[in-house]
């Protein structure tokens, strides 16, 4: 099988998912991140690609919301 190295994991629940290569939690395939044909968890995802979020969230005094007009 091509992807024998990749160990799975079965939730209570019944659905099974990967395993963090590294630290060999259980993961969903949604939120399992692939780097060189192993699954990894996000922080692990991290060290091995040194790639992080761009994603800035920015903080605002007033929410657009709670404007009054």
């Amino acid at each position: 099988m091509p992807h024998e190295h990749v160990q799975l994991a079965q939730a209570p629940n019944g659905e099974i998912g990967p395993r963090c290569h590294d630290c060999g939690v259980r993961l969903t395939f949604g939120s399992a991140m692939v780097h060189n044909q192993h699954y990894y968890c996000w922080e692990h995802y991290v060290e091995q690609t040194g790639a992080n979020t761009v994603t800035v969230v920015g903080e605002t005094e007033e929410k657009f919301y709670m404007k009054n007009e």
